[in-house]
């Protein structure tokens, strides 16, 4: 699912009711220059081969117009912290695709335990539903939060002698129901989510996390383990109050609870 709505207009101008109180009537310039792919002169219109064309057409169409949307979206995204509730609670948008580096995504897979490329790459937060969305070329400081349906893109194909061109609109909102897309903090989202999942699961987070994200304070009061009780080896803390032997199987960790 793209996190804006694509669609195709006939015309170089598209007129259309935005979605307000007032039923407004927009003129939508498709003119902007989006993909060009040369063609052959032979692929004669409703063959399989030129069926086949228009789908891969489309495919690298759309591709070029997510590219658009993430520089779209890097000039016009507001800053905020994870997540603003205050202001998301003034819109009735209960759903928001969260895009960020696919390095950043792979974190979150791991921290919401959801299998990377699996299709419910979606966590509950706050009483939101946010879709995980991996793309290139985005920094890994940097995350955008956008309602799937704020921003409406057309594109249209023409066809010449040797080339299929397709245009473009800019991204239009078509819907005050959701908030402007937001600029997150990758660090942000991740702290936040680590101390939220491991408050709802009541228990310790697995091992390949705390090794993935250590704490970065540790309890100085707790007493520390030098040496393993069982074999007098090395022990590695975990978190402020857990250790392991890194020799023996000893530990202290605290018993998994089951889930029922």
């Amino acid at each position: 699912m793209l996190p804006f709505v694509l669609k195709i207009a006939d015309q170089p101008i598209e007129r259309l009711q935005r979605i307000s109180a007032e039923n407004q009537a927009i003129d939508v310039n498709v003119q902007v220059e989006l993909y060009a792919r040369e063609i052959n002169r032979a692929d004669a219109p409703r063959t399989p081969e030129s069926r086949r064309l228009s789908q891969l057409i489309l495919d690298e169409a759309t591709e070029n117009a997510y590219a658009t949307f993430i520089a779209f979206l890097q000039n016009s995204a507001e800053p905020e912290d994870f997540l603003p509730f205050e202001r998301l609670a003034q819109h009735p948008c209960r759903q928001y695709a969260l895009i960020l580096s696919a390095s950043r995504s792979h974190e979150l897979f791991e921290i919401c335990q959801i299998q990377p490329g699996a299709n419910a790459s979606t966590f509950h937060y706050g009483g939101y539903e946010i879709t995980i969305k991996p793309r290139r070329y985005i920094l890994d400081t940097a995350a955008y939060l956008v309602a799937p349906d704020k921003y409406t893109l057309f594109i249209r194909q023409v066809r010449e002698e040797n080339t299929i061109r397709v245009y473009r609109s800019d991204f239009i909102n078509l819907t005050q129901n959701s908030p402007p897309p937001l600029k997150l903090d990758t660090r942000d989202i991740i702290e936040n989510l680590q101390l939220q999942l491991a408050s709802e699961r009541e228990q310790p987070l697995p091992i390949e996390q705390l090794l993935m994200f250590p704490p970065s304070t540790e309890d100085t009061n707790s007493p520390r383990i030098n040496k393993c009780p069982e074999c007098g080896g090395s022990v590695r803390r975990l978190g402020r109050e857990a250790d392991f032997c890194l020799e023996c199987d000893w530990d202290n960790l605290p018993p998994l609870r089951q889930t029922r």
